[in-house]
């Protein structure tokens, strides 16, 4: 199904398969790399308000566009490990990742569906591509946007699972949360480990580092404003908004800064990154 919206081609994403032996192979797939079982299935909208249930219905909604559109992130990005001449290990964990967000895609349906809604959510077609970063060779720009991407991103997002996970009294919602963090944690990970791999090819190339932190200080910045921009101060939540784990904007600006300061930054230090003077001036670069 498409639909023309201001200009932009979108399509709705559902979770129907195929219907053919493509979808018996993504079953198998699927069986084979999920972390954590499914325990709970059923949702009682009756204890709560139908306010805070419909709040919900559309964070998930939400939810299942942004993880749909994660996989087009994560399948890019293993190509340019491909350019970088990355280790067979590191090229598949990439692409096994773009997997995860397939699975978590069609756990946000399913979410919906226990909620009362339809599992669909409506995506851009249009793939927006991974920063090329002009000048910099293939080694240098899958680092690039694989600190941008795990370190950075990913990490924020597993900081900010765990804390609405904490909050969410709801079980359904709760299992299903849990369930996405078993991935996440492997995709905020990601990065460090990769840094940890190419440690020798860093210390032989100190350049690169040197070239790591200028760009940093415009990554830091435009992160920042992605996913912590100034706002007006919301209303605090319910207590059933915060039992059906919907998100705090407050606090997840809360969140963002611990987890620059406390994880992301000292964890870019180890690798001799000087990741800190760069937070401190952090400043979004000219085109």
């Amino acid at each position: 199904m498409v639909a023309r919206a201001k200009g932009k081609s979108t399509v709705t994403v559902g979770i129907q398969g195929s219907g053919t032996p493509i979808e018996a192979e993504y079953r198998k797939v699927d069986e084979a790399l999920v972390r954590c079982a499914t325990l709970v299935t059923t949702f009682d909208a009756r204890a709560y308000e139908r306010r805070a249930v419909e709040a919900a219905r559309q964070c998930w909604t939400l939810r299942m566009a942004a993880e749909h559109r994660s996989t087009v992130v994560f399948a890019q990005l293993a190509s340019q490990l491909f350019e970088a001449n990355a280790t067979l290990d590191a090229k598949l964990v990439m692409l096994r990742m773009a997997q995860d967000e397939v699975r978590h895609t069609e756990t946000c349906g399913q979410v919906l569906i226990a909620l009362g809604a339809p599992p669909a959510c409506v995506f851009d077609r249009h793939v927006r591509p991974l920063a090329r970063h002009a000048g910099c060779t293939p080694e240098e720009r899958a680092l690039r946007n694989v600190i941008y991407t795990t370190c950075m991103s990913e990490m924020v997002a597993v900081a900010r699972l765990v804390d609405e996970i904490e909050a969410t009294r709801d079980p359904l919602l709760r299992d299903a949360a849990r369930r996405l963090l078993a991935d996440e944690v492997l995709h905020g990970q990601f990065g460090f480990f990769y840094l940890e791999a190419w440690r020798p090819w860093l210390d032989a190339h100190r350049g690169v580092l040197r070239s790591l932190e200028r760009y940093l200080r415009h990554a830091f910045a435009v992160i920042e404003v992605a996913l912590a921009p100034p706002i007006a101060v919301p209303p605090p939540l319910t207590a059933d908004e915060r039992a059906l784990g919907l998100p705090d904007v407050a606090r997840g600006r809360e969140i963002f800064y611990s987890a620059m300061e406390e994880a992301i930054v000292p964890g870019l230090e180890r690798f001799g990154i000087e990741a800190g003077t760069a937070w401190r001036r952090r400043k979004i670069a000219a085109a």
